[in-house]
């Protein structure tokens, strides 16, 4: 009984101490970067959370209070400070850091062929899916971000620009430098989820229709990204999804 009793002991204790060294040794293993990517990934996105959204412009800018289109400045705000965040900081980290090309996290064209007949097989159902959203009363208090630009096309026109910017820099940095940075150590199958965590957790606070979708289209942009070897189609499926809900809210409360 005493023996079994010290086994026992002796088992936790080993236990402990390959906790305490795995624990330790997270950046000495064969694969720091995905270490790395686990970490930085939840930094990045609560900085922007908490310093780059619409509603942090007030206090970074307080000179357009006054302006009528301040919700136009605030949008591109946000917008801007994703690309910062999203594309500039994993871009550099990549090049600088792991010593790698951006296309081997996706920025390439990949198998065009492939990425291009999911877009046509799925468009269909993507456009439905904002036009059917943009009559929910949730989703015309939130988008577009920019309600000033609705009665003024040039501005509706930047502020759709600087929203594509948004939605590449967002691809990028989950179905680029989380995934395809994840991949090696964790399989296709498991990156796809593991990304697609932060991707839909970050939408809390969104209409509830955005943010139960956000899980599909993170498991669903991350096996396009997979199957293609490039983020160029999520950004497009992305896109559309999202400027085509603008577009669509802007019809429908303008008619």
């Amino acid at each position: 009984m005493e023996s079994k009793y010290s086994e026992m002991t002796e088992k936790q204790k080993r236990g402990k101490e390959n906790n305490a060294i795995n624990f330790k040794s997270l950046f000495k293993q064969r694969d720091p970067e995905s270490s790395f990517i686990l970490l930085i990934v939840p930094v990045i996105l609560t900085i922007w959370v908490y310093y780059g959204k619409q509603a942090d412009f007030g206090q970074v800018f307080k000179g357009f209070h006054s302006r009528w289109n301040q919700d136009f400045y605030s949008a591109v705000y946000e917008y801007l400070t994703a690309f910062l965040l999203m594309f500039w900081v994993p871009f550099f980290i990549i090049r600088m850091f792991f010593k790698k090309r951006i296309r081997d996290f996706g920025f390439q064209k990949g198998d065009a062929r492939y990425g291009w007949r999911f877009i046509a097989l799925v468009l269909p159902v993507f456009i439905w899916a904002a036009y059917v959203g943009s009559s929910g009363s949730g989703i015309q208090s939130e988008y577009p971000l920019a309600k000033s630009s609705m009665g003024h096309i040039y501005l509706f026109l930047i502020v759709e620009v600087f929203y594509l910017i948004y939605y590449m820099s967002w691809e990028f940095l989950f179905r680029g430098f989380m995934l395809f940075g994840l991949e090696k150590r964790f399989g296709a199958s498991t990156a796809i989820l593991i990304q697609m965590i932060p991707s839909a957790i970050i939408h809390v606070g969104k209409p509830a229709s955005e943010s139960f979708g956000a899980i599909f289209a993170g498991l669903a942009f991350g096996y396009l990204a997979i199957k293609t070897r490039s983020i160029i189609y999520p950004i497009i499926l992305h896109a559309i999804v999202g400027i085509g809900t603008d577009i669509f809210v802007t019809l429908r409360l303008s008619g």
